[in-house]
């Protein structure tokens, strides 16, 4: 009977421990966390300076507001042949699906490069073009100062890691950057349709 009590005890505050560390249940992993923190606290872009393929450079927070378009922003390095190629296959059918709505005047693509060092807006620029980017709908571009990088990562809850293969470990997911500037949302690959239906619908 004792034993079955000391059990007990142990179960409890186990699951007791588990609602605390998790959020009542609500942060089960690392990513889901991130995408609970962006969904309630809503974060400003920061404005950092980005240049995108062609050369220009524009400060990210202020390009947003002054487009008045709702982003989705990923983030990449273009030597990447895993990972980032599922991100670029789902920005190709993004765009293709923005151009079938006709939403090209509400919806907009960002590829943000964190290898600044390789990712030179020439690269960007020969990348942009493998992968049919319209620049009327899809830009890339990578930051100005590399020294802004870990501020913009931090914000869009993206961790880089060196693999010492010349190449990086990284998290990957959709963000959605709202007119106004604040990320609202992170999406996974598939389920941007449904906000893009929705805006369809508004227009």
């Amino acid at each position: 009977m004792r034993t079955v009590l000391v059990s007990a005890i142990f179960l409890v505050l186990g699951i007791w421990a588990t609602w605390a560390i998790t959020g009542g249940f609500e942060l089960l992993t690392t990513e889901q966390a991130r995408r609970l923190d962006i969904s309630r606290k809503q974060p400003p872009v920061p404005g950092v300076r980005l240049i995108e393929q062609s050369g220009q450079a524009f400060r990210f927070g202020a390009w947003v507001r002054e487009g008045n378009k709702y982003l989705i922003v990923d983030f990449i390095y273009t030597s990447c042949q895993t990972l980032c190629r599922s991100l670029g296959t789902e920005f190709q059918r993004l765009q293709q699906r923005i151009i079938e709505h006709g939403l090209q005047g509400g919806v907009h693509l960002l590829s943000v490069s964190f290898d600044p060092a390789h990712d030179t807006p020439a690269v960007l620029q020969q990348y942009a073009r493998h992968m049919r980017a319209m620049p009327e709908v899809w830009t890339f571009a990578t930051v100005g100062d590399v020294r802004e990088l870990d501020v913009l990562l931090k914000t869009f809850g993206v961790t880089v890691i060196p693999d010492r293969l010349g190449g990086f470990q990284h998290n990957a997911a959709l963000v959605w950057v709202a007119p106004s500037g604040k990320l609202v949302r992170v999406a996974d690959f598939g389920s941007s349709d449904s906000w893009l239906n929705e805006l369809k619908r508004q227009n």
